[in-house]
């Protein structure tokens, strides 16, 4: 083969290609809702990962700010000190 049958037959493989691309029925729609089907449920997964998430982040959240803005009572502090030092009067 010489150069410009080469190149010639480089040209028909180019041309068959875009007109393939041209000529290419589109998609079924059966295969654009199954596609965006799995997508969806792809994300409703995600999302209610998410919000359980946040759910339960929330819960912890607010039960831990009700104990911290709860008022010491005397029955929760503790009685007596582990490293306490003895005096005269007996106090510490």
């Amino acid at each position: 083969m010489s150069w410009g049958q080469d190149s010639q037959k480089r040209d028909e493989e180019l041309r068959a290609a875009a007109e393939y691309g041209r000529r290419a029925e589109p998609l079924p729609d059966i295969h654009i809702h199954s596609v965006l089907t799995q997508a969806d449920a792809e994300y409703g997964e995600e999302l209610r990962d998410r919000r359980a998430r946040q759910e339960h982040l929330e819960r912890e959240i607010v039960g831990l700010g009700r104990r911290l803005s709860a008022p010491m009572s005397d029955e929760e502090k503790p009685r007596r000190r582990w490293f306490r030092r003895v005096t005269k009067t007996g106090e510490a």
